[in-house]
């Protein structure tokens, strides 16, 4: 299994520790930031036009919004709870993630 593989398997992991409680989220967000550090890293080079291409980011999207897509198909009723919870957590990210971005834009300014 190759490193762009293994992202959704990651991410999915990611999102099964999420559905049991709120009170992991944090410690979740920093596991899923630190995952799509790593994505980042994967990049390859096109044959044609030397053109870098950064798989390492599509795919942690791609894993990413399936996960999102799912939680956003379930009806009332029997999953609602945990996905509230997902989408709670996906809310958390997002601001943990632009935090970040803040942080160390006024880092290296």
């Amino acid at each position: 299994m190759t490193a762009v593989e293994g992202l959704s398997e990651t991410v999915s992991e990611t999102f099964e520790h999420v559905q049991a409680s709120l009170a992991n989220h944090r410690k979740n967000c920093v596991a899923l930031y630190k995952t799509q550090a790593q994505a980042a890293k994967l990049a390859r080079k096109k044959k044609k036009t030397s053109e870098i291409v950064y798989t390492g980011e599509i795919a942690f999207g791609n894993a990413f919004m399936e996960m999102v897509s799912r939680v956003m198909v379930v009806k009332k009723g029997t999953g609602m709870q945990s996905a509230e919870r997902v989408v709670k957590f996906v809310g958390a990210y997002v601001k943990f993630v632009n935090d970040k971005g803040a942080h160390s834009f006024w880092i290296h300014w």
